[in-house]
C-alpha cells in the first residue's frame, strides 16, 4: 500500500460526500437509467482477471518510480468465480498439508502485494492464499457497489473450496482488517485464528475522519489528486472539526448512499476505492466486538496516522479473547517498514500460545489502591491522574490526562482532557459532570442515576459502558454532542449498542 496515497483518498471520501453531496446525489437519482450501466469487464485470455501494469509514479522529488508489480515470485495464480459471478485474482504457495492462512489487503494500488514480505517468510511453513479484492490488483470490480455481506460470501465460498472441511487463519490489514473481523463474525466456522494490523475505519465515522483530517495531507504523487488536495487540504481539517462539532447529521447523505447502490455506482463510476472506503466507514462492529470468541492479535503500528492506536486498544479490551502488540516506531504498514519484527510477531501470533480469555474490568486495578480524597486542578495543564479519587474537578485544565482510575465524580469546567481505562461513578447521582468542555473516553465504565449531563461540552467515547438508573445523557443545551464508537448504553432513554452522534437529528433513523 502506498500510504501517502490512503489519508488523501479517506479524507475526501468522507468528507466529500458529507460536505455539500446531497444535491449531487439527487441529481444522480434523477439520470437516465443508463448511467448506472457498468461497463463490460475486459478479460485476459481466458480468463476474466485482469493484469493491469501499473503507470510509473512520481517520488517525492518529482522523479519516476518504478510500476507497482502485480505479482509475487513464489506464487501460483489463479481465477476463481464466486458468488455473484464475481472473479477473485488468487496467489497460493505452500505445503499442501500445512495450516491455511488467508492473507486480505487494504486500500491502495499494490493490492496482494502488500503482503510481499510475510508471503516470502511464511511460504514454506503454511498454505497461503493471498487474494486481490474485488477492484483491486487483477480482479475485476464488483458488477454493483461494495458489499461487506457479500465480500464476506464471496470469501467463505473461497476459502471452502481452497480448503475443503478446514479452518484457516485469517490475517487482513487496513480495509483488510475490517474484512477479517466481518468474515470471522459471519463465518467463524471458517476461521481458527484472527490476526488484524492496523484495522482502519472500525471507529465511528465522524471520529476516524476526524483523526485523518488532523494529520498533514501529504502528496501522492499523483498530479490531479495532489493538485485537489493542495486546494482544500486546509479545509479537510477545518471540515472535519465542524463536522465532528456539528450541530447534527442532517447533512450525511452516506447511510443513503449505503441504501441505494446504483446511485453510488453512477457517483463513484470506477473509482472502487472510493467505494470500499465508503462503505468501511458506514459498518458498525459493536457486535462483533461481543460474539467474534475467535483467539485474535493485534498487530499495530505505534505511530500509525490512518489508524489510530486507540482503535486496538478498543478491539482489545473487548473482543472475548484478545491480546494487542505494539510496535514501536512502525506506521501504518508495519509488515513493510519493519518486516524481521512484524514476521516474528505473526509467526507467534500464529503458532504460539493463543491469547487468554479477556478479564478487561475498568479501573480494576485502582480498586485496592489508597483513596486520594477529593481533588481539584485550577488553571493547570498536562497533569495526569489516576488510582482511586473519590472526585475530581478540573477548572480550565488543559490536556490533562486520567488512566487507571476509578472516580466517584468527575468534574469539568472548561477542561479538555483524556479518560481512559477507568470508572466513574457509582454513588454519585451525576457521574460526570461538564460544562464548556472536551472529553475523549476509551475504555470505560460511567454509571450513576445520571450517568453524564452536559452543557456547551463534547464527548468522544470509544469502547465505553453507560450506565444510568434514570438518564443516560442529559444534554442541557443544543451544543453538546456525544460521538459513540463501540459502546455499550444501558438507561431508560435507550438500551443497546452505542455506535452513533447523539443526539440523533429529528432526520435521521431512531438508534
Amino acid at each position: 500500500m502506498q500510504i501517502q496515497f490512503l489519508a488523501p483518498l479517506l479524507a475526501l471520501t468522507v468528507s466529500g460526500l458529507l460536505w455539500g453531496g446531497a444535491a449531487c446525489a439527487q441529481a444522480l437519482a434523477q439520470a437516465p437509467s443508463q448511467a448506472l450501466v457498468q461497463a463490460p469487464v475486459p478479460t485476459f485470455g481466458d480468463s476474466p482477471c485482469v493484469e493491469r501494469p501499473a503507470p510509473p509514479a512520481s517520488g517525492p522529488d518529482g522523479s519516476a518510480t518504478p510500476p507497482v508489480p502485480t505479482r509475487l515470485p513464489g506464487l501460483r495464480y489463479e481465477c476463481h468465480g464466486v458468488v455473484g459471478g464475481q472473479p477473485l485474482f488468487v496467489g497460493r504457495a505452500g505445503p499442501a498439508d500445512a495450516p491455511v492462512l488467508l492473507l486480505i489487503h487494504g486500500l491502495g494500488q499494490n493490492a496482494h502485494t502488500d503482503w510481499s514480505e510475510p508471503v516470502q517468510s511464511l511460504a514454506r511453513e503454511y498454505q497461503l492464499v493471498v487474494v486481490d479484492l474485488p477492484g483491486f490488483g487483477a480482479s475485476p470490480p464488483p458488477s454493483g457497489a461494495y458489499s461487506f455481506t457479500t465480500l464476506g460470501q464471496q470469501l467463505a465460498q473461497l476459502v471452502t473450496r481452497l480448503a475443503p472441511g478446514r479452518r484457516v487463519h485469517v490475517v487482513g490489514h487496513s480495509l483488510g482488517g475490517a474484512v477479517a473481523l466481518h468474515l470471522a463474525h459471519r463465518h467463524a466456522a471458517l476461521v481458527d485464528r484472527l490476526v488484524l494490523v492496523d484495522a482502519a475505519g472500525i471507529l465511528l465515522k465522524q471520529v476516524f475522519m476526524r483523526h485523518l483530517t488532523a494529520q498533514a495531507v501529504p502528496a501522492t504523487g499523483v498530479a490531479p489528486i495532489d493538485q485537489i488536495v493542495g486546494r482544500i487540504g486546509g479545509r479537510l481539517r477545518d471540515l472535519g472539526s465542524l463536522l465532528f462539532l456539528g450541530r447534527d447529521d442532517r447533512y450525511d447523505i452516506t447511510p443513503w448512499l449505503i441504501q441505494n447502490p446504483g446511485v453510488r455506482k453512477a457517483l463513484f463510476g470506477g473509482m472502487v476505492q472510493t467505494d470500499a472506503a465508503l462503505t468501511l466507514v458506514e459498518q458498525d462492529f459493536t457486535a462483533a466486538l461481543r460474539e467474534v470468541t475467535l483467539p485474535t492479535t493485534l498487530i499495530w503500528g505505534e505511530a500509525d496516522r490512518i489508524a489510530p492506536l486507540r482503535t486496538g486498544r478498543v478491539l482489545a479490551a473487548h473482543l472475548p479473547q484478545a491480546r494487542l502488540w505494539v510496535m514501536a516506531g512502525a506506521g501504518h504498514t508495519p509488515m513493510a517498514e519493519a518486516p524481521a519484527e512484524f514476521n516474528r510477531l505473526l509467526r507467534e501470533a500464529l503458532a504460539g500460545p493463543p491469547p487468554p480469555r479477556n478479564a478487561f474490568e475498568p479501573g480494576a486495578a485502582a480498586a485496592a489502591a489508597p483513596s486520594q480524597g477529593d481533588l481539584v486542578c485550577r488553571q493547570q495543564d498536562g497533569l495526569r491522574y489516576s488510582g482511586r479519587i473519590e472526585s475530581l474537578t478540573l477548572q480550565g485544565c488543559r490536556q490533562v490526562r486520567i488512566e487507571g482510575a476509578r472516580i466517584g465524580r468527575l468534574v469539568l469546567s472548561d477542561a479538555l482532557a483524556t479518560l481512559e481505562d477507568s470508572s466513574v461513578g457509582g454513588a454519585a447521582a451525576v457521574a460526570i459532570d461538564a460544562r464548556n468542555s472536551e472529553l475523549i473516553v476509551t475504555n470505560a465504565l460511567i454509571r450513576g442515576r445520571t450517568a453524564i449531563r452536559a452543557e456547551n461540552s463534547w464527548f468522544d467515547l470509544a469502547g465505553v459502558s453507560l450506565r444510568a438508573s434514570e438518564r443516560g445523557m442529559d444534554l442541557r443545551d443544543g451544543l453538546s454532542r456525544a460521538f459513540f464508537s463501540l459502546s455499550e448504553w444501558q438507561a431508560p432513554e435507550y438500551r443497546g449498542d452505542a455506535h452513533f452522534l447523539w443526539p440523533r437529528s429529528a432526520a435521521a433513523a431512531p438508534p
